[in-house]
């Protein structure tokens, strides 16, 4: 690792005593101040030239300011010292560990030692930027009415979309719950030996303002993909408003049922074991008034402990009968051939992908916070995270080497290789082991 930082000082400092020579006017080099960087090598001590108007008059000239030309090409900014590399590192790190376990963790790997509210300052700074994504293409969707152009969308005869909510603890003082919601989207089921997995399955995850917000968001991120105009879509998850009645608003032909899970569970807690198969069994019979009728008629033998269940969860079969029934007794014949197993996949997703990092712990969210943290947990769940960090490095210490590459190239010297050892003669001479590798460098590919 001390080789790879010695090269990788030389490099960056070579690309400062290249840029000396392209100063801007009426600039002059008044010395050099010390940086240091932390990179997935370790931290690197840099020392880069600052640069000053340079006035006729004494003193600093009204309006002028001190600039690191280094610090400009290489986006080196203030009050942050992570490269883009150690970044990457740590917001995967974050979407599995608290920040202060990564901060732990990252110590003991032999990385440089980054403060956990450093890790969390740039995990959120990210999760922001995604969760502002989300927001861009909803609205380009429900307020300017445009949608993905020159993508070619998927067409399938039946999408799946199994919703659910998570409550985490909130630390604000206006409330102390927050509930996040998340969409598991799926075509379907493919058999892996005994095993089945959901077929191209993606998932939306997010702190919405209500019902609303969450499916405008769905419905964006669906015709990014799908063209969804002879696609039956059918929608499973609790009896939770916003998903039996909010749904519909968004996707009025689609087919809407109570998760089975939730069903077959409060059913049992409200008449008991027996009787809950009873019912269920007209119910797998289509018998959804019988069901209701039956139900409701054994209110007078239901015992005192068990009455306010039995109450939410009649109101709840009377106000949406027809999510009661199993959506493959609702599908047409059309569908005859596709392979259909019961719906529930969400109850795992949520545990698996928001629970283990947010509620299990006992931690406390900010608004803010648990809103970036799900943006990235969103992202990490579709296999999209490194590639969006990837694609995002905006505010981001950028790798010198390309940087090198252009600038040598800019001023005139075809072989990066051969202007390093003009610039820097030492090359030729010493034997330490990272001028020798540097010496030998001439592909410029290392990263930071």
């Amino acid at each position: 690792m001390a080789v790879a930082r010695h090269l990788f000082v030389a490099l960056i400092e070579a690309l400062d005593d290249a840029l000396l020579a392209q100063k801007p006017k009426h600039y002059k080099c008044v010395g050099k101040r010390r940086r240091t960087l932390s990179t997935l090598i370790g931290d690197i001590v840099i020392h880069r030239r600052l640069y000053v108007h340079a006035s006729k008059k004494r003193g600093k000239k009204k309006g002028s300011k001190a600039r690191f030309l280094l610090n400009e090409r290489l986006n080196i900014q203030p009050r942050r010292r992570v490269t883009h590399g150690l970044l990457r590192l740590i917001v995967s790190a974050a979407t599995r560990l608290s920040f202060r376990e990564v901060s732990e963790m990252l110590e003991e790997a032999g990385f440089p030692r980054i403060s956990h509210t450093t890790i969390h300052n740039e995990v959120r700074r990210y999760g922001e930027l995604q969760s502002q994504v989300l927001q861009q293409s909803k609205e380009l969707l429900f307020v300017a009415g445009q949608r993905v152009e020159n993508v070619e969308l998927r067409k399938v005869p039946v999408l799946f979309i199994e919703a659910d909510g998570i409550i985490v603890n909130c630390q604000g003082a206006d409330t102390t719950k927050l509930e996040l919601k998340l969409a598991a989207i799926h075509e379907g089921w493919e058999e892996l030996g005994k095993r089945r997995k959901l077929k191209k399955a993606t998932t939306v995850i997010g702190l919405f303002n209500g019902g609303d917000d969450f499916w405008e968001t769905v419905t964006a991120q669906l015709m990014k993909t799908y063209d969804l105009t002879d696609t039956q879509i059918v929608i499973n998850g609790d009896g939770a408003d916003w998903i039996q009645k909010t749904a519909k608003d968004y996707f009025a032909d689609a087919i809407v049922q109570l998760d089975r899970y939730h069903l077959i569970r409060d059913l049992r807690l409200a008449v008991g074991q027996k009787a809950a198969n009873d019912l269920l069994a007209q119910l797998d019979r289509g018998d959804v008034t019988v069901f209701v009728d039956t139900l409701e008629a054994m209110a007078p033998r239901i015992p005192e402990k068990r009455r306010e269940v039995y109450g939410k969860l009649l109101n709840l079969f009377k106000k949406y009968p027809e999510h009661l029934l199993d959506y493959r007794h609702r599908l047409g014949n059309e569908y005859e051939g596709i392979r259909l197993h019961g719906m529930g996949a969400a109850e795992t997703m949520v545990d698996k992908k928001v629970a283990n990092r947010m509620k299990k712990r006992g931690m406390l969210w900010s608004r803010i916070g648990a809103c970036a943290m799900a943006s990235l947990l969103m992202l990490r769940s579709n296999d999209q995270l490194f590639q969006w960090l990837d694609r995002h490095p905006e505010n981001d210490v950028l790798n010198p080497v390309p940087r090198l590459r252009q600038q040598v190239i800019t001023s005139g010297h075809e072989a990066p290789g051969e202007w390093l050892r003009v610039a820097m003669p030492s090359l030729g001479y010493s034997t330490k082991p990272w001028v020798i590798a540097l010496r030998n460098l001439s592909g410029f590919s290392t990263a930071l």
